[in-house]
């Protein structure tokens, strides 16, 4: 996923340069050509006072040139999250089979999360939305746990669905004292946290084989849908399909309200 995220970066660059020095071209061409005039100009000519023109252009407004190619990245960039939105809705079904589901099942929002639950942001959504479905908010949380931290994450997230084999109920209270903790999500802290959620650790160990090809599901299906970073969050209410951008996890609950006003 960070190779496809780095190319994506440089086509997008590569494109906004593009941009900018046609229209530079533009400028340039409307600034030279003669309005008024039947005369003819070498071809030759006439390309080298371009050059020049635009030459003089960058040199003397540098950020000229910049804020073109600024407007191309974050155009190409912003083209691209509405293809993940729309991809995100054309696999709706597909998602909502794969996914843990937690809160209000028949709600008509949902909120789709890919998470690594290793991952610091992700630990922190998890806790807010552990906070909405105890509030009984109208809303069905889709939970697709993927590995994208190395070894540590595999496992955990392994876990993750093998909890949730057993039931949502059951499998939110390991999520919640997973999460509960100073940060130490090694083997004691997990076989500490399925204790507490009244799991039997070695049942759960061997379960996590089984997991494997779900892991590996919900790891292809972030990879169809393009997805662009972790946590990656979209609200869906209908047709509808939104992506949340959070600069941290305590905006979700007003986002939420937001976009389902």
């Amino acid at each position: 996923m960070e190779n496809s995220r780095q190319k994506c970066s440089g086509c997008g660059c590569r494109i906004s340069v593009v941009m900018s020095i046609l229209a530079l071209l533009v400028a340039a061409a409307s600034y030279f050509c003669p309005k008024h005039s039947t005369s003819t100009v070498d071809s030759s000519t006439f390309d080298e006072k371009i050059k020049g023109i635009m030459i003089e252009t960058v040199k003397q407004n540098p950020q000229l040139l910049m804020n073109a190619m600024g407007e191309g990245i974050a155009k190409q960039r912003e083209d691209e999250l509405k293809q993940v939105e729309k991809s995100v809705a054309e696999k709706s079904v597909e998602i909502s089979k794969q996914a843990s589901k937690f809160g209000k099942l028949e709600s008509k929002t949902s909120v789709i999360c890919f998470i690594d639950p290793l991952e610091k942001a992700c630990v922190e959504l998890q806790k807010n939305i552990l906070n909405l479905v105890k509030a009984k908010k109208d809303i069905c949380f889709k939970i697709l746990p993927v590995a994208v931290l190395g070894d540590d994450s595999v496992t955990l997230a392994k876990v993750y669905l093998a909890t949730y084999e057993k039931g949502a109920e059951q499998a939110l209270k390991f999520i919640e004292h997973i999460t509960s903790g100073k940060g130490d999500m090694d083997k004691a802290a997990i076989d500490a946290a399925l204790k507490a959620a009244g799991f039997n650790s070695k049942e759960i160990e061997g379960m996590m084989d089984g997991c494997d090809k779900k892991l590996a599901a919900n790891g292809k299906l972030a990879e169809s849908l393009k997805i662009p970073l972790i946590p990656a969050i979209f609200l869906t209410k209908g047709d509808k399909v939104t992506m949340l951008r959070l600069s941290s996890a305590d905006q979700l609950p007003k986002a939420i309200e937001e976009n389902t006003k």
